[in-house]
């Protein structure tokens, strides 16, 4: 998938709202067109600005969430997203493009990547919660030496700053129920799958900029564009961010609520110490009687033992182990990668002979449409 995307295109004649301003020391006056503006529904933004001196048009967003009004999920066709944005900001801003040129851009040439956000839904394992997984990934991060931050049980960054590449892991479930007041998802079964979806997973997105992708050796100082972002290219791009951050350590799996409600109020605190893996012994004060008293009664009311061992273990050896195992990374359901109403697609080839159209070219070789995801190198690795 993919979320923010930043797109440089250059000799571009704009005419946007212009601000103006001076250097701190007042020695001389600076000036950037700019033109943000969003969607619709006013669920996306997409910023805009314009430099006259060289011509070249900025813009960053997501795609997905300016034409969907959310990026829960998105597609990954960068070429599409491209395309996209940039015929959004032709028509807010009237910006006159060659049609020429736009078929340059139709096959994704032309236009330069400046930054891509590339998020995955890995699957919770049993036993897990999401805050459980968000929290223990985040404590194995400061165990191994990593900047990170965390927002507990909802959010962590790895490299929050950084100007290269970072990676970040939130609940998606909790950010849409924060914004439930803007979020209207339609009520359709396809909608019901997608809130499942996002309570089922935690979202992993692998934030890379410019500077980054400049020196990246999958591209071979070659300048990015959309047309060699295809999905295996990205997958590599973020399984070898992932593989930077050698994590090591366990995650403690945890009794799910519910079943944490079933236990007895006065019995609650016992067994929560206990499924942390407390020395109960010493929870009883060294008392070996009343020990034994209430795991007799914990273990005839609930079925829980705690004298025994607390709910398992999840190792998480060299590198990401098993909890960021590709096979973890859960696929968009094909049910709603076909609801228009829940995910933005845009059909290139239609795009193409669309313009052609225009350009009164009804055959030969300057019509025939080639797939330019099929001519893209096939990395190293060969993720696909």
């Amino acid at each position: 998938m993919l979320d923010t995307v930043g797109l440089a295109v250059s000799d571009i004649s704009a005419d946007l709202p212009a601000q103006s301003w001076k250097e701190v020391d007042g020695s001389r006056e600076r000036r950037r067109d700019y033109g943000d503006f969003e969607s619709d529904e006013g669920q996306g933004k997409l910023k805009v600005k314009h430099i006259k001196k060289s011509g070249q048009l900025l813009v960053e967003g997501s795609c997905a969430r300016f034409y969907q009004g959310h990026n829960i999920v998105s597609s990954n066709d960068a070429i599409a997203t491209a395309f996209s944005m940039l015929r959004a900001v032709k028509d807010k801003h009237g910006i006159k493009i060659p049609l020429r040129r736009a078929k340059t851009f139709a096959r994704g040439e032309d236009i330069a990547v400046t930054r891509v956000d590339v998020p995955v839904m890995l699957r919770v394992p049993e036993g897990l919660s999401v805050g459980g997984v968000i929290n223990g990934l985040a404590c194995a991060a400061i165990r191994c030496g990593i900047n990170m931050s965390l927002y507990h049980n909802e959010t962590f960054y790895f490299d929050q700053n950084s100007q290269t590449s970072a990676l970040k892991g939130y609940d998606k479930d909790v950010e849409i129920e924060s914004h439930r007041n803007e979020l209207e998802l339609p009520a359709t079964e396809t909608a019901t799958m997608l809130r499942a979806l996002a309570k089922s997973t935690v979202r992993l997105e692998g934030v890379f900029r410019k500077k980054h992708l400049d020196s990246c050796s999958l591209f071979k100082d070659r300048e990015i564009e959309p047309r060699v972002l295809v999905p295996r290219v990205l997958a590599t791009m973020f399984l070898d961010l992932i593989n930077n951050y050698d994590l090591r350590g366990c995650l403690h799996a945890r009794l799910r609520q519910s079943d944490l409600l079933r236990v007895p109020y006065r019995q609650r605190g016992t067994v929560a110490y206990w499924e942390s893996g407390g020395d109960m012994l010493r929870y009883f004060d060294n008392n070996m009687r009343s020990f034994r008293r209430h795991r007799q009664h914990i273990k005839k009311l609930c079925s829980i033992d705690i004298g025994g061992p607390p709910p398992g273990e999840i190792e998480v050896p060299a590198q990401v182990g098993d909890i960021l195992a590709p096979e973890n990374f859960v696929p968009v359901p094909e049910a709603i990668r076909c609801d228009p109403q829940l995910m933005y697609s845009l059909d290139m080839r239609d795009e193409w002979f669309g313009l052609c159209d225009r350009l009164n070219v009804p055959s030969g070789i300057s019509r025939t449409y080639i797939d330019p995801t099929e001519l893209s190198p096939r990395p190293r690795g060969g993720h696909d």
